[in-house]
């Protein structure tokens, strides 16, 4: 085991709690490749940061006895870290935060090595799983927005600028005219969003053994008479098996990164899995259907839900998981 990356940010967590035994600590898991940025992300004044891969004799030698003696916050990069450490953390009802790139990740000038733009924190789960409940579904589930202190107009002015300005996730990817790819439009046109397969969105989000190629035969079968683009993943673009069996099928296919905003254009239904694309088509006033169970599935949005989920307006769940991820640097993207 490499003494620096988890024996000596230990005994460097001990000398901290006796010499400041009033102030928490933050142990820091999975967040190696941004460790130079963690200490402005968490809200300790100290904190120490171990690699993800443990065993488990590491942990039930180290990492046990010293979360029992310091009681550090502790802050997991999604779902990276073992998951018996996951599970004790939950019995034993730990503070945690649980973090993931937020809903805007880059601006025009990053790539994929530039640290996220914004970070989602949640309490009990990444927003991804929706297996059990997360801050966000819990915030969607029970807001007041007649307490004191909602601005309905401000949050609806923030919506507008987002959409206005052609924010999305990832902001990096150059303008794109799709009218000469999509060709003119004669029908209805529907948008496949892809998604990397193994992906945490999927595994938590309803989406296991559901495939791109599932997700076009969907749509094929629902719009028989309807233009059908597929957008596979940027990370699946080399993948020359996937791209042949597209091909087999009577669609269109970008193999090309597009931006999301740009491929949007003149599409009128989108069908994905879990991904977060289906929520920005959902901002900018598409259709969306989902095979998976995403955090925006089931609130009336989505055209095939069932009844698992309190329903609310709209605009109410768009204002909602928009202010949500408004923990992002807009500003830093549009200026």
């Amino acid at each position: 085991m490499n003494f620096n990356q988890y024996i000596k940010p230990l005994l460097s967590g001990y000398c901290s709690h006796y010499k400041h035994p009033t102030q928490r600590l933050a142990l820091v898991v999975g967040m190696q490749p941004w460790r130079d940025l963690v200490g402005d992300w968490v809200f300790e004044q100290n904190h120490i940061q171990i690699q993800r891969h443990f065993s488990g004799r590491y942990f039930k030698l180290w990492l046990k006895p010293f979360i029992k003696l310091v009681n550090p916050v502790i802050y997991i990069w999604g779902y990276k870290a073992p998951d018996y450490f996951i599970e004790y953390i939950r019995e034993q009802e730990l503070d945690i935060f649980f973090l993931e790139d937020g809903f805007i990740r880059s601006g025009p000038d990053d790539d994929s090595s530039t640290p996220p733009l914004s970070i989602v924190m949640d309490s009990q789960a990444p927003y991804f799983d929706t297996t059990r409940p997360n801050d966000l579904t819990d915030l969607i589930a029970n807001f007041d927005f007649d307490q004191d202190g909602y601005d309905e107009e401000l949050a609806q002015e923030m919506l507008n600028y987002y959409v206005s300005h052609r924010v999305s996730k990832y902001n990096h990817q150059p303008y794109v005219d799709v009218q000469p790819i999509y060709g003119k439009k004669t029908k209805k046109r529907i948008l496949v969003l892809g998604q990397v397969p193994h992906d945490d969105s999927l595994k938590y989000g309803g989406g296991i053994g559901i495939t791109l190629l599932d997700v076009v035969n969907q749509a094929i079968e629902d719009n028989p008479n309807a233009q059908i683009i597929v957008k596979p993943h940027p990370m699946t673009l080399d993948d020359a098996s996937l791209i042949n069996t597209l091909n087999e099928l009577d669609c269109l296919i970008l193999t090309q990164p597009i931006h999301l905003i740009d491929a949007l254009e003149t599409v009128d239904h989108v069908y994905t899995i879990t991904s977060l694309g289906g929520f920005e088509a959902l901002l900018r006033g598409k259709k969306v259907t989902v095979l998976g169970r995403p955090f925006y599935y089931g609130w009336g949005l989505t055209g095939n839900e069932d009844e698992t989920r309190r329903k609310r307006q709209q605009y109410e769940v768009f204002k909602l998981a928009f202010s949500y991820q408004m923990q992002c640097k807009l500003n830093s993207i549009i200026n």
